[in-house]
């Protein structure tokens, strides 16, 4: 196993007045080749098991270990670990900093050690991976870049450094549908020529639903299902509870098979129009 992680458990501020436990016992594990998502509403927490997995925040109670690192261990390769897990924060593209777009991508792999021409050429390599690898734009400030572009730019930064895990959160936070899209259509592409594992954390459950190939799902700190999209989100009540809601599509097809017996769960608005097509054309009348 990639990921294993058995009963992490974490608590904020433990013995003050502000006190705050964030996980309880949470166990799961994540494969080679997988797209994971990570949801729950707010507070219930998703930053915190996220940030265990490349240490940003060190582990209390637990065992945790990731392709082979052991978080639980009194000093953990932190800068393997790190090279190993890539981290995408909300609005990545604020913490673009360097004059150029290739220096801004090329920080990274330096700061794991390589020389200058290794990382600027891992650089190019991972901005041609995004598509900003005309030369023009990688001498442009990071700064000129559009919303869309400066995001990608980020995204660069991380891959650059060969990560097998690549974990993003709020990945499309800011974006305008089409910029989402693109988005989300690159992450699919990076993970078949750059990254192993996936882990997307996000409130958008109509992302989650058509990208990711499994959803865990939290609240309260608690790992309340650990399960396929197409499953979680057959049914309103796998997420009662939680304060989440079911997809749009996912919403709408279950309204319909409380009307038309054999109407299939749809996820995405092109399998829920195939599958009203499909009830229209085989001559329902009800």
């Amino acid at each position: 196993m990639s990921i294993v992680v058995k009963n992490l458990s974490y608590t904020y501020s433990p013995k003050t007045p502000y006190e705050k436990q964030a996980l309880y016992d949470v166990s799961f594990r994540i494969n080679k080749g997988e797209t994971v998502g990570v949801i729950g509403s707010t507070g219930s927490g998703k930053s915190t098991l996220s940030q265990h997995l490349n240490a940003l925040i060190r582990m209390q109670n637990g065992e945790a270990e990731v392709y082979g690192i052991d978080l639980k261990a009194k000093r953990p390769d932190l800068k393997k670990l790190r090279a190993t897990v890539g981290m995408l924060f909300q609005y990545p593209e604020y913490q673009l900093f360097e004059d150029t777009v290739l220096k801004d991508v090329a920080f990274g792999p330096q700061n794991f050690g390589k020389s200058k021409e290794e990382a600027y050429a891992l650089a190019q390599e991972a901005l041609e991976a995004v598509g900003l690898g005309d030369p023009a734009i990688a001498q442009k400030s990071p700064f000129e870049l559009s919303g869309g572009q400066k995001r990608r730019a980020a995204i660069a930064g991380v891959i650059a450094c060969k990560p097998k895990v690549l974990i993003l959160d709020e990945p499309t936070a800011g974006l305008d549908p089409a910029g989402k899209k693109e988005i989300l259509e690159l992450i699919e592409r990076l993970k078949q020529s750059f990254v192993e594992i996936v882990i997307m954390v996000s409130h958008n459950m109509d992302e989650i639903a058509k990208y990711c190939d499994r959803v865990l799902v939290l609240s309260e700190g608690r790992l309340v299902a650990d399960s396929v999209p197409r499953e979680l989100f057959s049914n309103p009540a796998n997420l009662e509870g939680t304060g989440l809601k079911l997809p749009h599509a996912a919403n709408v097809s279950y309204a319909l098979r409380q009307r038309f017996e054999g109407f299939p769960v749809a996820l995405t608005a092109e399998e829920l129009a195939d599958a009203i097509a499909t009830r229209l054309g085989g001559g329902c009348h009800e």
